[in-house]
């Protein structure tokens, strides 16, 4: 019998999420496939069909967090109101959110992951598309506002800004503070960054070597815990070329 479309992304997340619920309990590698079935109350016929390997939960856990911050994102009524700065924290809020009941396993399918070529992850990882669409819609509408002004690279930014959820990710997982006080900090403080940048008219005073230096500084400082300060560090930097007018040489 077919079933409607609506029905197989019922059925996958229900898959997805009984998966995830026995990896968090049993660890990854002690889950079987038919375990996984069991738990999710169909045939393993039906499982094989929506997943061929349990290495493709990895990818799919994540994906439907993801989609599913995109969509409490579109849904939201007071969203389309929010500001640049607001509309980004809110998307991290619900994509956190949805990750803190089964944290342990959100840090060992990413410990698994890592591994993955990036242009591998690219390719079975559909949800960034979704993602990189809401981030453009973001920028396009603070310009139309005038929030900020318009920028070149604005689709190097935006990829900037998707890849850079992971390294949210990776700080959220060893920050031990109460109520994840340190990744509210860090958060607060990058969109902080991000948005004096695009204010301030640096993006079109910086060449293709902000986007390695921001990515390799992000994970020297997510390793050695000097996030926070270089930020703040950063930060002003950034508000200093922005009352100067640009980056002159006495400033470098």
């Amino acid at each position: 019998m077919k079933i409607s479309k609506a029905q197989k992304e019922k059925n996958r997340r229900k898959i997805i999420l009984a998966a995830v619920d026995l990896f968090s309990e049993h660890g990854f590698d002690n889950v079987t496939m038919k375990q996984i079935a069991k738990s999710a109350e169909m045939a393993d016929s039906t499982v094989y069909k929506y997943f061929a390997t349990k290495d493709k939960f990895l990818f799919a856990f994540h994906e439907l967090m993801i989609l599913d911050a995109v969509k409490g994102c579109r849904k939201a009524k007071a969203y389309d109101g929010f500001d640049l700065q607001e509309k980004i924290q809110f998307f991290l809020d619900l994509y956190l959110e949805s990750l803190l009941n089964h944290r342990e396993f959100v840090g060992d399918s990413l410990s698994m992951l890592m591994g993955t070529p990036l242009s591998g992850i690219n390719r079975r990882f559909p949800a960034r598309a979704d993602l990189t669409a809401l981030m453009t819609e973001a920028l396009d509408q603070a310009i139309e506002r005038e929030e900020i002004p318009e920028f070149p690279y604005r689709e190097a930014i935006t990829h900037l800004m998707t890849d850079a959820l992971l390294g949210v990710v990776l700080f959220w997982l060893k920050d031990d503070s109460e109520e994840f006080h340190q990744t509210t900090q860090m958060v607060d403080m990058s969109l902080s960054l991000l948005v004096t940048f695009l204010r301030s008219g640096l993006i079109g005073k910086v060449n293709d070597m902000a986007t390695f230096v921001i990515k390799s500084q992000m994970i020297r400082f997510i390793e050695d815990g000097s996030l926070i300060s270089n930020l703040m560090n950063v930060r002003n930097l950034a508000k200093l070329g922005r009352a100067g007018g640009g980056l002159g040489r006495d400033a470098v």
